[in-house]
């Protein structure tokens, strides 16, 4: 746990503030569509509706807020982004059936604990693939 909580103090404030204002912002369209749209799509279509929202917020703040990235291709940034967002929740699957299945740990612990590694990963994912700028010398 203590190499989590020193993981965790290496990231940026900006980042750990906009992947919260990205998490209020998930919870409160998840809601909306689910009362606007389910009738409609049902809850898969909620959820391709919320992901591609979610994403493309997520996206945008990281970029204009943490990154600041100028003179990119956004296109290409933004698809990278999704992969990025794949890899975290194959990662979080896997590391909630660890806890879980392997070190029979409870839902609340698993959870926390999927949570601050794919934050982690998130973050690292971003700087070094997603909104990385090659240096032209």
């Amino acid at each position: 746990m203590n190499l989590i909580i020193k993981l965790f103090k290496k990231l940026p404030k900006k980042f750990i503030f906009v992947g919260f204002l990205n998490t209020v912002f998930a919870y409160i369209t998840g809601i909306i569509n689910y009362f606007l749209f389910f009738n409609y799509i049902g809850i898969i279509g909620i959820g391709i509706l919320n992901n591609i929202l979610n994403i493309t917020f997520a996206f945008v703040m990281f970029k204009i807020y943490v990154f600041k990235t100028k003179n990119t291709n956004w296109f290409y940034e933004y698809l990278r982004s999704y992969i990025i967002y794949g890899v975290k929740g194959l990662v979080g699957i896997f590391v909630l059936w660890l806890c879980i299945s392997i070190f029979d740990l409870n839902i609340y612990i698993s959870q926390a604990v999927s949570m601050l590694v794919t934050i982690f990963l998130s973050y690292k994912g971003h700087k070094n693939f997603t909104f990385k700028v090659k240096n032209i010398n």
